[in-house]
């Protein structure tokens, strides 16, 4: 019996060992894992706190272009650097010459002089017409085909002289003979080559009226009118079946690579300019600058205006440029005056308003502002322009590259919106 409680005893120490182990094992993985899991977090935290360094430096560097909201405004902050590789330059604010300049409404109108009108040597009725307005014809391009009575009259008119001719012809050669073998008197030879040489006539003038008219003699009474130059066809007043007098104007033929400007300007303002001198025009639709130089002015001024009409040759074959056309001529005044000014490439619309952007040194930055500013005269040149009020002597702006400017100024107030 004591010999069984003694094995039992032994077998439950083994158990127990075995168990203290398991537990032992269990205990330190549970404790590796903790160590691992810790090891973990704190890389993740050390990870984001470095990428969050890297965001704060990657947000300092974009400052050296940031849109800074002053109590002056918004500002754009650059760096020399930066000025440099932009194209930026700047300039002062400078009291000097500026010529005076008055801008006048004026109309483009067709050169009269290279333009054809067509009418009708015949009266008749329209019989087909070959053109459509617009269009761009040749010279001797069939425009209209007409019937005209009166032209087949002069036909059958032509036909018999021309008959009687024949006949004339005959008896001429018949007389001749007698008259050469002894058989005929000669006066009746002398009045069979009278009567001839009339026939003759007859045809002759019958032919060269028919002529003067453009009409063919075989046309069976049609009279075609053709294009006495090439251009575009700028009027057509008639459609088939309609009858057309002789005073119609039925077509105008324009050639439009020579164009005319006129405008009215107070004889003062004219006193700088003659013939033959070269003026500038801007299109009001494309802003575009063109030339036209000066053909003829009024010798009198209007008694109610004072004012002198002014024709011009425009130097130019644009496309744009089409009669009836309104723009702008600049004149220039007589002498110029000393004002302040700034270079016409400084400025630009802001919020549709005329702006220069001003610069002013901070913090080994430039920083630029859109400044208004109330503009005056233009240069004759274009290149200087009046300033009136916003800026003062000795400024320092945006000469060059202001349109960059502009656009991180835009750029900015994009993303305050967002």
């Amino acid at each position: 019996m004591r010999q069984m409680q003694r094995n039992l005893k032994n077998q439950l120490g083994k158990i127990s060992q075995k168990l203290l182990i398991v537990m032992a094992l269990i205990v330190t993985t549970l404790l590796a894992l903790g160590l691992l899991i810790s090891d973990k977090g704190n890389s993740a935290k050390q990870d984001a706190h470095g990428q969050t360094e890297e965001g704060e430096h990657a947000e300092d560097e974009a400052k050296n272009t940031v849109h800074a909201e002053t109590e002056h405004g918004e500002e754009i902050a650059l760096t020399a650097k930066q000025i440099t590789e932009h194209g930026i330059q700047l300039a002062l604010v400078e009291v000097g010459a500026v010529t005076k300049s008055a801008s006048y409404p004026a109309k483009v109108i067709v050169n009269t002089d290279r333009q054809a009108h067509v009418s009708p040597a015949f009266s008749g009725y329209v019989e087909k017409v070959n053109v459509e307005l617009g269009q761009r014809v040749v010279k001797g391009q069939a425009l209209a085909t007409l019937m005209v009575p009166d032209l087949v009259d002069q036909q059958a008119n032509l036909q018999i002289v021309q008959a009687n001719l024949e006949l004339a012809r005959q008896d001429y050669e018949r007389e001749r003979q007698l008259w050469s073998q002894g058989i005929s008197a000669k006066q009746d030879y002398q009045r069979a080559y009278n009567v001839y040489k009339q026939a003759q006539i007859q045809v002759q003038a019958s032919k060269s009226r028919l002529s003067a008219f453009g009409a063919a003699s075989g046309s069976n009474g049609r009279y075609v009118l053709t294009a006495p130059i090439s251009g575009i066809i700028s009027k057509k007043d008639l459609v088939v079946g309609e009858n057309v007098q002789l005073a119609n104007q039925l077509f105008i033929i324009d050639q439009l690579d020579q164009l005319w400007l006129e405008f009215i300007a107070p004889s003062a303002d004219l006193s700088a300019i003659g013939l033959n001198q070269q003026i500038e025009f801007k299109s009001l639709q494309t802003g575009n600058l063109f030339k036209a130089q000066i053909q003829s002015l009024n010798t009198e001024a209007d008694l109610q205006t004072g004012r002198l009409q002014v024709r011009a040759k425009i130097l130019s074959s644009a496309t744009e440029l089409r009669p009836n056309l309104m723009v702008n001529v600049q004149l220039q005044q007589a002498g110029s005056a000393q004002a302040l000014r700034i270079l016409k490439s400084a400025i630009q619309k802001v919020e549709g308003k005329d702006a220069v952007f001003v610069a002013s040194e901070h913090d080994q930055k430039i920083e630029f502002k859109a400044q208004p500013v109330v503009l005056g005269q233009i240069s004759g040149n274009a290149e200087w322009v009046e300033v009136q009020s916003g800026l003062t002597q000795g400024q320092q702006y945006a000469a060059q590259g202001s349109f960059l400017l502009k656009s991180e100024l835009e750029k900015g107030e994009a993303s305050h919106e967002h």
